[in-house]
């Protein structure tokens, strides 16, 4: 199985990257997005770990995964909540590539030896999206979605206070895909 797994990588790699370029690139005022970010950053992840394991054989840290399904996988979870745009490609952005992403996640990765520290691993891209968010508001006046839901609206100690509960309930979800995992493998 783990023969296949770097070559799935790769088309997951492919996929990330490919689908969210078609799907910004006709306008570029909104790459600065979180969806285009992760998913960017999901495809960059997956093809270095097809690297690695042409290399060396190893895996990346088993947080590594945890992160890039928690932070793709609250995509489709916003888009089911708030309806997020489906037209085109986005129907793979947030959508498809998120439950490609969850099924490639319960088949191949093992989480039994990461212990529930490591699921702290989920809330460092929100966090540094929030940031560059903040300070790309702060200096262009423009904020990017989805963090204008909050930079926009609120202001200081209440705005600083959402970021910190919507990583909390990143870290919860983290936690909870982090308990399935173990528990689907303990059961095999």
């Amino acid at each position: 199985m783990n023969k296949i797994r770097k070559y799935i990588e790769l088309v997951l790699s492919v996929l990330f990257i490919i689908s969210v370029i078609l799907g910004y690139y006709k306008d570029v005022s909104h790459m600065s997005e979180y969806c285009f970010i992760s998913g960017i950053l999901a495809g960059v992840i997956f093809f270095v770990s097809f690297l690695q394991q042409q290399k060396n054989g190893k895996l990346l840290n088993s947080g590594i995964y945890l992160a890039c399904l928690t932070d793709i996988f609250v995509i489709f979870i916003a888009t089911v909540i708030i309806r997020l745009n489906l037209d085109g490609t986005f129907w793979f952005i947030h959508i498809i590539n998120p439950i490609i992403l969850a099924v490639y996640w319960f088949v191949f990765c093992d989480q039994r030896t990461m212990n529930w520290k490591g699921t702290f691993s989920v809330v460092v891209f929100p966090l540094l999206y929030m940031l560059f968010a903040f300070i790309l508001f702060k200096i262009s006046g423009s904020c990017p979605f989805p963090a204008s839901l909050i930079f926009m609206d609120y202001s200081g100690i209440v705005a600083l206070m959402i970021v910190f509960v919507l990583a909390i309930i990143l870290w919860v979800l983290g936690y909870i895909l982090h308990m399935l995992n173990k528990l689907i493998r303990r059961n095999k």
